[in-house]
């Protein structure tokens, strides 16, 4: 799927969408050992539980796809 550009990192995004009740924290699956290829220790989850290790807002698919679905239903302009 191809997402449309946004004029900012997701991770502005996401507080907005929190504060307008447009989108929540998820908790999301705590990985341990045979993480998935994508998985970076380094990395918070934001918009699955808020510091879990795993990916940034930024290549996080379930969100890409929140912020895609509100574009496509004209919820979301820039």
């Amino acid at each position: 799927m191809e997402f449309a550009p946004i004029p900012m990192p997701y991770a502005d995004l996401l507080p907005s969408l929190i504060a307008n009740q447009i989108a929540v924290v998820s908790l999301g699956k705590i990985f341990q050992s045979h993480f998935p290829r994508w998985y970076n220790p380094n990395a918070t989850r934001a918009y699955h539980g808020g510091g879990v290790p795993g990916h940034s807002i930024e290549q996080c698919m379930a969100f890409n796809h929140k912020v895609q679905s509100l574009i496509d239903v004209g919820w979301m302009t820039f």
